[in-house]
């Protein structure tokens, strides 16, 4: 009777704690984003240079509890603020954090760092994408299998400008314990692919002053995930957005187009 009393006191203590420690991770996080938001906003003659030091800090705070500590893989993280975007698959195994580092003005800088899990042990990476590049905001993951592998069909944008957007889908798989960001499973044309993309120009002349009431779900890549097809907008030579859609589904062994 002792040692069961003993071993509810130690739960009863251990759950709160646990709580209490992912409270203070989320509120690190968030005075992390707000200093990059308030030297954004600065005009100061040192606000960029305080902003970069800021996002660099973040980029360190993220890889740290995401490589160290397991059970921010699958926390929800209900109570992050500003620029802070967290997708997660349905298996619970593979994460994408996306901030806007907020450096870039009309132009969006994005950074990533992947999570994900393999025999129970957490690991992290940062984005591989060259510095040089705007980066992409990650908006959707979804679990697909092809026999006995399995595969996360991610859905992301890189912005340009208020009016230019380049969407993309992007393969992964983790395999012998590594995330493979270069995974092929989209058949087009050109070969298999790991990505399929496309631009979207609102500012183009044949988009300008339309009158047919175009929306953001009009032009945006999504997934159907109960028949596993990516479904992007079909865009004229002159890049008018039509409201029709072109559709690659998962078949036997890759992503195709279909009718």
């Amino acid at each position: 009777m002792m040692k069961n009393f003993i071993l509810l006191v130690l739960i009863a203590l251990t759950v709160p704690l646990y709580g209490q420690n992912m409270n203070l991770l989320e509120k690190k996080l968030n005075e992390l984003s707000e200093q990059r938001t308030k030297w954004s906003d600065s005009h100061d003659d040192k606000a960029y240079d305080s902003l970069v030091y800021y996002n660099q800090e973040l980029e360190k705070f993220i890889l740290d509890f995401t490589s160290n500590n397991s059970k921010t893989l699958q926390y929800p993280f209900k109570n992050i603020r500003d620029n802070i975007d967290i997708v997660t698959s349905k298996d619970g195994l593979f994460r994408i954090y996306t901030w806007n580092t907020l450096e870039g003005g009309t132009m969006q800088f994005f950074q990533n760092v992947y999570q994900y899990s393999h025999n129970g042990k957490v690991y992290a990476q940062l984005d591989r994408t060259p510095k040089n590049n705007d980066g992409y905001d990650y908006y959707d993951i979804n679990d697909v299998r092809v026999g006995d592998k399995y595969y996360y069909m991610t859905s992301r944008v890189s912005r340009g400008s208020s009016a230019l957007f380049y969407y993309q889908a992007k393969i992964f798989s983790i395999e012998n314990g590594k995330l493979n960001p270069d995974e092929k499973l989209i058949k087009t044309k050109t070969g298999i692919n790991n990505t399929l993309g496309y631009e979207v120009d609102l500012s183009s002349l044949s988009n300008r002053n339309r009158l047919d009431n175009l929306k953001s779900s009009d032009y945006k890549l999504t997934f159907d995930s109960k028949s596993k097809t990516i479904i992007l907008p079909l865009i004229q030579a002159d890049g008018y957005i039509t409201k029709r859609k072109i559709k690659y589904q998962l078949k036997t062994n890759y992503f195709e187009k279909v009718d």
